[in-house]
């Protein structure tokens, strides 16, 4: 069996023929975001204080804070995003507002250059950091809190998309994925906080993601390049059988899981 390759590409922002990348496809076939939207959209209208200043890292294109956002509140809100694609995008969605600042920054440059505090750190589903420096970003975030301030931690829980990428990355990259690799979840996060405060508290959201029909085969592979980062082309042929095999034993359909930690600075 030929070696599958890991993608040099960051398959989130990779141009489709139709002109999508692969997360705008992934977003047309999950209600994940629209199920976080609303859940952060409850959590920033417990705030009582009308004037909020906000700090989203990794923001995207912004528009999943710009969606959850109370309308009753004044905010000062700065967008942090690196990468050039999403980050024209986020000027567009912007603009219009004087209150919101948006920065083209690695975490680390910001981080190193800021002497700024906020009410509240978004960190929603970041991965540009090791396993081994959880606890060493998520101290930074928080010290980027004011004294009363609040971190909102958001990452992929324990479902069927982890099962998937599992399954397959282990398989198609065993001397980088071992048989006890785990994918990423919210657990290690909400391990260190609770240690911080004990007042840490934990939502869960369930959404699922319905894959496009097979006669939509270029939207399947863009979802499963996302996943999985590695190139279609580069998995063999057996192997791309099993994958769709596996999709349509699970009826298309994949359940999944986000946990959201509420940490509130003491």
């Amino acid at each position: 069996m030929k070696q599958a390759q890991i993608s040099t590409l960051n398959h989130q922002y990779k141009d489709k023929v139709n002109s999508l990348t692969p997360f705008e496809i992934y977003l047309q076939y999950s209600s994940e975001k629209e199920v976080s939207i609303k859940c952060l959209h409850k959590i920033l209208s417990r705030f009582k204080n009308n004037s909020l200043k906000i700090l989203d890292v990794g923001s995207g294109d912004g528009t999943y804070l710009l969606k959850s956002l109370p309308e009753d509140k004044n905010l000062e809100i700065t967008f942090l995003e690196p990468s050039e694609d999403p980050f024209s995008k986020l000027k567009k969605n912007t603009k219009d507002n004087s209150n919101y600042k948006c920065i083209n920054q690695t975490f680390k440059e910001f981080y190193k250059n800021t002497n700024e505090k906020f009410d509240i750190v978004l960190a929603s589903h970041l991965y540009h950091f090791t396993q081994k420096e959880y606890s060493i970003f998520i101290s930074q975030l928080i010290s980027l809190l004011n004294n009363t301030g609040t971190l909102i931690w958001i990452e992929r829980g324990i479902d069927e998309i982890a099962e998937f990428k599992k399954k397959f990355k282990t398989k198609l990259l065993p001397n980088k994925y071992s048989d006890i690799w785990q994918p990423r979840n919210y657990k290690k996060a909400l391990e260190i906080l609770k240690k911080k405060s004990d007042k840490t508290e934990l939502i869960l959201n369930h959404s699922q993601l319905n894959f496009p029909d097979s006669d939509k085969l270029d939207e399947v592979i863009a979802i499963v390049e996302f996943y999985l980062n590695i190139d279609w082309i580069s998995i063999p042929k057996e192997v791309q059988d099993e994958i769709l095999e596996y999709i349509s034993s699970k009826n298309r359909i994949l359940q999944q899981e986000e946990g959201v930690i509420i940490y509130k600075k003491q």
